[in-house]
């Protein structure tokens, strides 16, 4: 059983989080990858590391509506925002920046290993949530209904 989550349940989550998954398409296939997030109560910031051939970034160009989902296990509960994913202008990269400096998980290993840093290019983009979504499982556990 679920129940619908406050917004204030959502915002919390978001705020206390630091990693999800992003979903995207390219009209026929979907991609979707762990990534880091920054949350200011109302977009969702990334600091994409890519190559220049990068299939995130291809998927970006061709995805009208992105998902991102957010989750816990214990408690048990998740956020959903979706909507467009766009480059942050240059200036509004210091908010972008604040914004994973307060709760994004910094990855511990480099998900390029082949490519020398100094040869990713980096790009702030956030997703601008047309909808944002939460739910809280109960417990199976805690309350077990009698046969």
């Amino acid at each position: 059983m679920t129940q619908k989550m406050s917004q204030s349940g959502i915002d919390a989550l978001l705020s206390a989080e630091g990693a999800g998954v992003l979903s995207l398409t390219d009209g026929a296939e979907t991609y979707a990858i762990p990534e880091s997030f920054g949350y200011d109560g109302t977009h969702l910031y990334f600091q994409f590391a890519h190559e220049d051939d990068s299939r995130k970034m291809a998927f970006l160009e061709t995805t009208d509506v992105a998902t991102f989902t957010v989750f816990t296990t214990e408690p048990a509960e998740s956020v959903q925002a979706r909507g467009r994913i766009e480059a942050v202008p240059h200036a509004d990269h210091d908010a972008a920046a604040a914004a994973l400096a307060d709760n994004a998980t910094v990855p511990t290993m480099n998900v390029i290993p082949d490519t020398p840093v100094e040869d990713l290019s980096m790009a702030f983009y956030r997703l601008v949530a047309d909808s944002l979504s939460g739910r809280v499982f109960d417990d199976p556990m805690k309350n077990p209904t009698e046969a």
